[in-house]
């Protein structure tokens, strides 16, 4: 297995990019975040890859993360999802994004994805659930409940305070944690915590 492939960026288009590699040139299948997140042609790049062999085919995928590539490993292994439907749900939503609708079984967020319908949404959640629990402890434990209306408008209150998002919901989750309850309370005890 081709595990990861550094070299010069030499194209980059929405759905795939060429790497030179000293002698030769390798393409990769990409998702759309995944190119986003590369700079211009002529730099030095690192793809993490996963390598498909077919019986008539052999397809490079290449990730700008371990965790995107992880998660369009774990997409694979859904009954009817193959490489090309879940670089598109790649392309349609953020690693954490999606694992946090999974994980949140918000059927509705999967939908918003392009080429995701309700049959495949509650597939998604009722395949990966579990395994997206397992593989991604760090956005599992950091589920906010999806009704605690509070949380959330602390969360939006630190976004205009100049919060990142990550930031902001770690913090709000630490306070709801030791117990803070309602808006002023949490966000109080989330401005100490940070």
């Amino acid at each position: 297995m081709i595990d990861s492939v550094t070299g010069i960026l030499t194209q980059r288009g929405p759905t795939q990019v060429i790497v030179d590699v000293g002698n030769f040139s390798m393409m990769c299948l990409a998702s759309l975040s995944t190119v986003e997140k590369l700079p211009a042609p002529g730099k030095q790049v690192k793809l993490w890859t996963h390598l498909l062999v077919r019986e008539d085919q052999i397809e490079l995928f290449g990730f700008a993360t371990l965790e995107e590539r992880r998660l369009f490993q774990k997409l694979l292994s859904v009954s009817g999802v193959g490489p090309r439907l879940a670089l598109a749900i790649l392309s349609g939503a953020r690693t954490d994004d999606f694992c946090r609708a999974v994980i949140e079984e918000d059927v509705d967020r999967l939908q918003a994805i392009p080429r995701v319908g309700a049959k495949l949404a509650q597939r998604l959640v009722l395949e990966l659930k579990d395994k997206l629990e397992k593989e991604f402890p760090e956005i599992a434990g950091g589920v906010l409940p999806a009704k605690d209306e509070s949380a959330l408008e602390a969360i939006q209150a630190l976004l205009a305070l100049g919060f990142g998002r990550p930031q902001a919901e770690k913090v709000v989750r630490v306070a709801v944690k030791g117990g803070a309850q309602g808006t002023e309370d949490i966000l109080k005890r989330a401005l100490r915590v940070s």
